[in-house]
């Protein structure tokens, strides 16, 4: 039956394409992925309303979801530090349940692994890195090196795994003494290498829609065993330290 431990309640700024996709390869049996678009074409902030959001979270609220995850990083970090704190509120208060953003979550995950230097590694134009990168020092990281393919909005979901895997490694080899990878964005197929990623490294590598997950895994209590996706969704099963 779907849903029947959990369900994930998702908004996406744009269509749901790679998320699904990726969520349903390392998801637990019955936990569930609810997702809903605010329909947005790309990231310019005309595209992006706070009454698109909330009306998204009230439509969750009537699907029963858990939990919320508010996607889209760039349109987060670009309105500054304390926007963050809005935007889960607004979700919260109209989806009734607990919620996070992929910025805060990303964030949450870097912070579990241990991880303070961090290079990035992203599909996006220099101005969408800078914006984030910003964001990430505001809250105590250290960016080492961070670079995007400045792939266009509607391509992103079509750049090869391989292809990625090929960057993202570029990208290590340029960060000196950096403590984890970071790779933004749910809109390309960055989650699938990260097993890879890491075996190659010896580094952390933190996907957006792996550290989105984790975080809802976490507060629903998840904690199921995850294999073959990374050191992130491994330690859900691992005691704490």
């Amino acid at each position: 039956m779907f849903g029947w431990r959990k369900r994930i309640g998702y908004i996406s700024p744009t269509v749901l394409e790679v998320v699904p996709y990726e969520f349903y390869r390392f998801a637990p049996d019955g936990v569930g992925l609810v997702g809903v678009t605010c329909r947005i074409d790309d990231w310019s902030s005309d595209q992006f309303e706070n009454k698109l959001v909330t009306a998204a979270a009230a439509h969750l609220a009537t699907r029963a979801v858990d939990f919320v995850i508010h996607g889209g990083g760039p349109l987060v970090a670009a309105r500054g530090k304390d926007f963050e704190e809005t935007i889960v509120k607004d979700i919260e208060a109209a989806a009734k349940v607990p919620a996070t953003t992929g910025v805060r979550a990303a964030m949450a995950a870097l912070r579990h692994m241990e991880a303070r230097r961090i290079a990035i590694a992203s599909p996006y134009a220099d101005r969408h890195n800078q914006t984030l990168s910003a964001y990430l020092e505001l809250h105590d990281f250290e960016l080492v090196r961070v670079e995007g393919m400045d792939v266009p909005f509607k391509r992103m979901p079509a750049i090869a795994p391989a292809d990625i895997r090929r960057f993202a490694a570029e990208v290590i080899a340029r960060a000196p003494r950096c403590d984890a990878l970071y790779l933004p964005c749910p809109q390309w197929q960055a989650a699938q290498v990260v097993d890879a990623l890491e075996r190659d490294s010896g580094m952390p590598a933190i996907a957006y829609t792996h550290a989105a997950f984790f975080a809802a895994f976490k507060a629903l209590g998840v904690k199921d065993p995850i294999h073959g996706h990374g050191r992130l969704l491994a330690s859900l099963a691992q005691p704490a330290r």
